[in-house]
């Protein structure tokens, strides 16, 4: 049986950043497969380009390679993507993924409990957008820049490349300015279930967040695909493992906001925006190669400038700054709001 194995592999990052899969957590994964008969190959595209290069650069960075010298699992190197017909889904009717998901017999997704900018959380269901080839992702935030609509394109993602089994890594997650800026804050959970949106639902539980603040899981249960009657919850007891505290991401209270059909009329002065630390920014392009609407170009003294005409805050380029030179701002209009609920 061919098995493929899809860790989070956010970026080129040490292990120990939290930003992706702990290879710990992987190399066992593997054994256990292996122990029943299954062929393994690590299947991942990071942001950025999806090419050789960038994939030897991120396995060797996040100790994946190291993962498949000692238990002898391939790494995947096939840029090839194939076409799938989305029959359940919303908005992404027709896609195309990476091959060797598409032509594996059992996926086994393995994510990481994190922060998201864009998207308050970030587990098992969002993991499977690296099913989309590199840059390819881009398109999506552009033909999705509503963050509903982007929640939508994430669960028919999800919903076209079908893992079996679903693995979240919440032994070290990641708290604040996640997915790639965040802290590592440790928990100690592994969360695993065949549902997908069950495991996030969990894991949310875990850190105390409302899963109806996660526009995913919130529009998940307005599609029938989560039904938190159904989750039974086994193992260790959640209040046992629980922080006592977790940062999440400033986006957390924006979703709220819009709730209240009066302060629609602000529009995009809600969302907060992402803004360059000049400081520590070391003008290595990376933002600018990342950006999908291409809003992110140097001035005439190189220093990077985001056009925020063309913005669509989907913090992309905060995820992938290796410097931590972005971070995200509230609107002032935002803040007056959380200040007046306060």
């Amino acid at each position: 049986m061919r098995v493929a194995i899809k860790p989070n592999l956010l970026t080129s990052k040490k292990p120990d950043a939290a930003a992706t899969t702990h290879p710990a957590v992987v190399k066992a994964v593997i054994t256990l497969v292996q122990q029943a008969g299954g062929i393994v190959t690590i299947v991942e595209s990071p942001g950025g380009p999806f090419t050789t290069s960038m994939l030897k650069m991120v396995y060797a960075n996040t100790g994946m390679e190291e993962v498949a010298n000692e238990t002898g699992a391939e790494l995947n190197f096939d840029l090839r993507v194939e076409k799938v017909i989305n029959e359940d889904a919303k908005f992404v009717k027709s896609l195309s993924i990476l091959k060797p998901l598409k032509d594996a017999d059992l996926i086994i997704n393995i994510a990481k409990l994190k922060t998201h900018g864009m998207m308050v959380y970030t587990g098992a269901v969002k993991n499977m957008f690296g099913s989309i080839a590199g840059l390819e992702k881009a398109n999506f935030h552009l033909r999705f820049s509503d963050y509903d609509q982007f929640a939508h394109s994430l669960i028919d993602i999800f919903l076209a490349s079908k893992p079996q089994l679903n693995i979240i890594d919440g032994i070290i997650a990641m708290e604040g300015d996640g997915p790639g800026s965040g802290v590592p804050k440790y928990i100690g959970a592994l969360i695993a279930s065949e549902d997908a949106f069950a495991c996030d639902y969990t894991a949310l539980k875990v850190i105390n967040v409302d899963y109806k603040k996660v526009p995913v899981m919130r529009l998940a249960e307005e599609r029938g695909l989560l039904n938190i009657d159904d989750i039974e919850i086994m193992g260790a007891n959640i209040e046992d493992i629980s922080p006592e505290s977790f940062e999440v991401p400033a986006l957390k209270h924006i979703r709220e906001s819009f709730r209240f059909s009066l302060l629609r009329v602000f529009g995009d002065n809600l969302r907060p925006r992402p803004k360059i630390l000049h400081e520590k920014c070391i003008t290595c392009g990376k933002c600018m190669q990342v950006c999908p609407p291409k809003a992110i170009s140097p001035d005439e003294s190189k220093r990077m400038i985001i056009d925020y005409k063309k913005c669509i805050s989907c913090f992309c380029c905060h995820e992938f700054c290796p410097e931590h030179a972005i971070k995200i701002k509230k609107r002032f209009i935002s803040r007056f709001l959380e200040y007046k609920k306060k």
